[in-house]
């Protein structure tokens, strides 16, 4: 019997989503593309507050998405 899982994600996650503190609608995006990590706003603010649990909430996107841009960069670095 195959062990292997049967739901499971296609390709490795680049983009993370986190929503702003009070508006329901407003996130700002963390994203990976070839190695580089971009952290995008939305377009009203010049500075993103957070709060103690969404500061652990952004230390966890933000260590996960160094780690996919390094990978990125040694796959660069292999061919």
């Amino acid at each position: 019997m195959n062990d292997e899982p049967i739901i499971r994600t296609r390709r490795p996650k680049r983009e993370w989503l986190l929503r702003c503190e009070g508006e329901e609608d407003e996130v700002f995006s963390v994203n990976v593309s070839r190695g580089a990590v971009e952290i995008h706003p939305p377009e009203h603010l010049d500075c993103v507050h957070l709060e103690k649990s969404q500061i652990a909430e952004f230390r966890a996107v933000l260590d996960e998405a160094i780690e996919r841009a390094e990978t990125d960069l040694r796959a660069a670095v292999e061919s």
